[in-house]
């Protein structure tokens, strides 16, 4: 018995509400047409095929219904005519509207042309009588009202609809009052100023530049749209709309004004789907990009862990038979002490092994780096700078570090020290330089690394293209950064990471 109660209070509610917002948009459309039967084509066809296209069908034969009584009333109180056409075709535009029905809770832009595309058809269908009736200037005159009315009414319903519907209302209660209202004034302001202008260029221009009236009349459209998205431009179509309305005699050529209207409001539903489009195209284009993101990372995170478990493993194992080796080589030398070839033998092999050790411990090196596994960032860098005996080259190093790691993850530190190692080893092999400069530090959320000599530049080979920096930059990208490489008055090599927390 409640829920029926309450239905009842909102289909009251309902009716009376859309009674007095049908007679208010006849009396506007009035002022517009000369026939009070042609001025139930323009925004009250608009609006009740609007609220059709969005509420339920259970409010269908209320919004039917009210739209009836008001012509019979009008028809007793104004002599207003063609009652049945009127009728018929508001029941052959139940056809489009029902077929897109199930469409109406989706925002995408095929919805928005979906429904142009249905608010046409319902048009056709309202002037189709009296297209059939052959009434001559009138059937047209019927369908442009129909169209007009329609595609400038019905997406502003959609509009506040959609406000409606996509957001938590709660009752006004003790701990909402206290709470202050947040005007956007921003936003006011904006679109008054919109507002504004649009209406000065309808009343305020000059006569020899009223012709391009027209084409400043997308200007708010363009505007609102690309900053609002398909809302901000059905927005600007009402604005447009208010002011070609305010702008206009008393019947001073109204279908010049019902095709200015028209064409904005085809402009502005185009307009809004496209740029809707645009933006639902970005969203997906951002997701692919942190999934492939996220999944380059979960790669590399793979990798090193591979990287990991083959060097501890070569290690352990190369590393015990060396171990081996050089024990028996020992031995061969003791037991064999009066033999010199033999003691020679053993020398050599004993000095082999350490340089396969050596040569091993090098790639495992390059392969997995230990010093991550004992030190900070900084330090490991610093004992690669000591590793290569840059100074015993002649090469005055100089490292600034003012990062904090405690913010990097495992994969950034890695990265950061992958490309030092690489920067280094080509300046070590290919730069001739005198000097070299390490930097690091964060800059407005992201990483930065700067290294930097004065020697002669990378050659093709081994710079720009070589495999080193080259699967450096990959790396760097899968994080989401850069690296650039500049050879003028040396090399200097740029990183750049976002930063990310852990």
């Amino acid at each position: 018995m409640k829920t029926f109660f309450s239905r009842l209070i909102t289909v009251i509610a309902c009716f009376f509400i859309f009674s007095a917002a049908w007679f208010c948009l006849w009396s506007i459309s009035l002022h517009l047409v000369e026939r009070p039967e042609l001025a139930v084509l323009l925004f009250p066809f608009g609006l009740r095929l609007g609220l059709m296209l969005q509420c339920p069908r259970g409010y269908w034969p209320v919004l039917l219904g009210a739209e009836w009584l008001l012509i019979y009333w009008l028809m007793q109180a104004v002599g207003l005519t063609h009652f049945t056409l009127l009728m018929i075709g508001s029941l052959l535009t139940l056809l489009p509207v029902a077929l897109i029905s199930r469409y109406r809770h989706q925002r995408d832009w095929r919805t928005l042309l979906l429904q142009g595309a249905a608010l046409t058809a319902a048009a056709l269908l309202q002037s189709l009588p009296w297209l059939w009736h052959r009434y001559g200037n009138e059937s047209w005159n019927a369908l442009l009202l129909t169209l007009t009315g329609g595609l400038t009414l019905a997406p502003v319903c959609l509009v506040f609809w959609h406000y409606l519907a996509n957001n938590t209302w709660l009752p006004l209660g003790p701990s909402l009052v206290s709470q202050p209202i947040n005007w956007r004034g921003r936003h006011l302001v904006w679109y008054l100023l919109l507002f504004v202008i649009s209406l000065w260029l309808q009343l305020g221009l000059p006569n020899e530049l009223s012709r391009f009236t027209p084409f400043c009349l997308a200007l708010p459209i363009i505007a609102l749209a690309w900053h609002y998205g398909w809302q901000g431009a059905l927005i600007a179509t009402l604005m447009n709309a208010i002011a070609l309305i305010a702008s206009q005699t008393w019947h001073d050529h109204p279908v010049d004004l019902l095709l200015s209207l028209l064409v904005q409001s085809l402009t502005g539903l185009l307009l809004g789907a496209g740029i809707q489009r645009l933006r639902e195209l970005n969203q997906s284009l951002q997701k692919e990009l942190a999934r492939n993101q996220h999944l380059a990372e979960r790669l590399l995170e793979t990798e090193e862990s591979v990287r990991r478990d083959v060097a501890r493993e070569l290690h352990d194992d190369i590393g015990q038979t060396i171990t081996a080796i050089r024990t028996q080589a020992g031995i061969v030398q003791r037991l064999a002490a009066d033999n010199a070839s033999v003691k020679q033998s053993g020398q050599l092999i004993e000095q082999l092994s350490l340089g396969v050790y050596d040569a091993v411990r090098r790639l495992l090196g390059r392969l997995r780096p230990r010093q991550l596994d004992d030190l900070t960032l900084e330090q490991a860098i610093r004992s690669l700078m000591r590793e290569m005996e840059l100074e015993g080259r002649g090469i005055i190093s100089h490292l600034e570090w003012r990062i904090d790691e405690s913010a990097l993850s495992e994969n950034q530190r890695v990265t950061l020290f992958r490309v030092c190692q690489e920067g280094l080893n080509n300046i070590v092999k290919h730069a001739d330089a005198s000097a070299v400069t390490l930097q690091g530090w964060q800059q407005d959320e992201r990483l930065m690394l700067v290294i930097e000599d004065d020697g002669s530049g990378l050659p093709p080979d081994s710079g720009q293209h070589g495999f080193g920096l080259t699967g450096m930059r990959e790396r760097v990208t899968a994080l989401g950064g850069t690296l650039t490489i500049s050879c003028l008055h040396g090399t200097r090599v740029s990183v750049s990471l976002p930063q990310r927390y852990v």
